[in-house]
């Protein structure tokens, strides 16, 4: 790791969870273009296992008003 880059992961590290949320996927998004096909292999092979759970019944859903709440809630932790 450059010496730039280890003065801003510091920075950043010192920044609040939301800020460094929004940071990493800022990050994130800018290299989508270059992310490995076969990680978007397995992605789409969880999402449709997940999928298939809920779908049989093998586990069931949160409701989407207290998942937005709990994720609120651990945002403003």
């Amino acid at each position: 790791m450059t010496e730039t880059a280890a003065a801003l992961e510091k920075e950043a590290l010192a920044l609040s969870i939301r800020d460094r949320i929004e940071i990493a996927e800022r990050i994130l998004c800018s290299v989508d273009d270059f992310a490995d096909s076969s990680l978007k292999a397995e992605w789409d092979r969880e999402i449709e296992k997940r999928s298939d759970e809920i779908r049989t019944g093998t586990v069931q859903g949160i409701d989407s008003d207290k998942a937005f709440q709990e994720a609120r809630r651990k945002l403003n932790e």
